[in-house]
């Protein structure tokens, strides 16, 4: 079994940029909601909350906000989490470059059954330097 890896850290992606990726542009702003029309229902309308990059549907009652995985489920219908990967990483290639990369083991090439998505870090970077521990309380 194989792995693909895709350089996206799609769980901290804003939900605007991928609305704009599937060709979708705000009806309606007010201060930090967009409002969209519903991408997966042909009457209704989303609103995208970008401070907190969450989301809801305005025809259900309860206002309860999802993120980008439940907007793609909703669209999809889709539960697996690798095919949700795949669907928004295809989506976001329309706006930005998205690189996938297929991982070996032992030899034997990827056959594509399992897809994280992670943002790969640069080797060439630094590592980040942690902060200094400061001075604890003395008795």
């Amino acid at each position: 079994m194989g792995l693909t890896v895709i350089d996206l850290d799609i769980r901290n992606l804003p939900l605007e940029d991928f609305m704009r990726a599937m060709g979708y542009e705000p009806v309606n702003r007010n201060a930090n909601l967009l409002t969209y029309e519903s991408p997966y229902s042909a009457k209704g309308n989303i609103v995208v909350d970008t401070a907190i990059n969450r989301c809801y549907d305005k025809e259900k009652p309860d206002k309860t906000y999802g993120g980008i995985y439940d907007l793609a489920h909703e669209i999809t219908g889709n539960v697996n989490r690798s095919e949700l990967n795949l669907f928004i990483a295809s989506e976001m290639k329309k706006v930005r470059e998205v690189k996938m990369y297929d991982v070996t083991a032992n030899g034997k090439e990827a056959d594509g059954k399992s897809v994280m998505a992670s943002s790969v870090r640069n080797a060439n970077l630094p590592k980040p330097e942690l902060p200094k521990k400061k001075r604890g309380m003395r008795l």
